[in-house]
């Protein structure tokens, strides 16, 4: 121990530095180096990052490459045709230059084509609404009962402004002989009048009509007047309460209260399903009587 004091005190001397006092220096050295240092990420985010960056690459080369191979170009396709349906609604070039003059040339149209809303008809013995659209010939012949009548004609559901019943805008359930069925545009309906082949309303209504008028017959339900059978006629299922659990509660059917006998009647399956659903409502049926005789 004596020794080791002269050694240390010699090397200080010297001018050398102790191995544990180097190592402490060398320690604090690297520690503030490696803060120096720029963050470095982990290796996992480094190769995603690359693999990204080259795909971007790819798909920037293969979009050139593509656009000098294919020129953009403008995609040219055919007119529409002019009857398309479409198409908007072709502009109408109105005369009228304030509200109640436009509201004025409104009427004036409608009427010229469904007839006045003026709430004036005519009615058979049973009570039955007709009103006649347009006067035909009578010297060409009228309709009696015991005459064989050739018909064009339309079932309707009529309008919001059908104040009578009777005029007015109404959508067609079924028709024939307009063009509106998948039958022929040229079809009609020939019978003879009188004989119960008709609803009652028309058995009244076509009677006294003039060959080439146009006339619209009011059809309620009521009364026998109609399609619908008179008296309690529905289909009713019982089972429905007890699947409610309201005691007594059933759903009735009136598909069964149709009298399909009487003309007119739907010819096709779209038609039938629609007329279904509004036989027993009160409908208008225009008529258009286009001759007499059997043809």
């Amino acid at each position: 121990m004596a020794l080791a004091a002269p050694l240390l005190s010699k090397a200080d001397s010297e001018g050398f530095v102790p191995a544990t006092q180097g190592l402490r220096m060398n320690c604090r050295s690297l520690h503030g180096a490696a803060r120096a240092l720029p963050a470095q990420k982990p290796a996992v985010e480094r190769s995603e990052s690359s693999r990204r960056d080259v795909a971007a690459w790819l798909a920037a080369a293969a979009a050139w490459t593509l656009g000098k191979a294919y020129p953009a170009r403008a995609i040219e396709l055919p007119a529409a045709p002019s009857d398309f349906g479409w198409l908007p609604p072709k502009k109408v070039k109105l005369t009228c230059k304030t509200e109640v003059e436009c509201a004025l040339e409104g009427e004036a149209a409608e009427k010229a084509k469904f007839g006045p809303a003026d709430g004036k008809f005519s009615q058979t013995p049973s009570g039955v609404r007709f009103k006649d659209m347009k006067e035909g010939n009578p010297t060409d012949g009228v309709a009696q009962l015991g005459s064989t009548v050739q018909l064009r004609f339309k079932v309707m559901r009529s309008g919001k402004r059908s104040y009578d019943g009777l005029s007015g805008e109404a959508s067609t359930i079924f028709s024939k002989g307009f063009g509106l069925d998948d039958g022929p545009k040229d079809g009609k309906l020939v019978e003879k009048l009188g004989d119960g082949k008709f609803v009652k309303s028309l058995e009244e209504g076509l009677v006294g009509m003039s060959v080439g008028s146009v006339r619209r017959v009011q059809v309620r339900p009521e009364k026998g007047l109609g399609w619908r059978k008179p008296g309690k006629c529905g289909t009713g299922f019982a089972a429905v309460g007890a699947i409610s659990g309201i005691p007594g509660a059933s759903i009735e059917s009136n598909d069964s209260c149709l009298m399909a006998d009487l003309l007119p009647q739907p010819a096709d399956f779209q038609e039938k399903r629609r007329f279904l659903r509004r036989f027993d409502e009160s409908l208008i049926v225009e008529l258009e009587l286009l001759g007499l005789g059997s043809v």
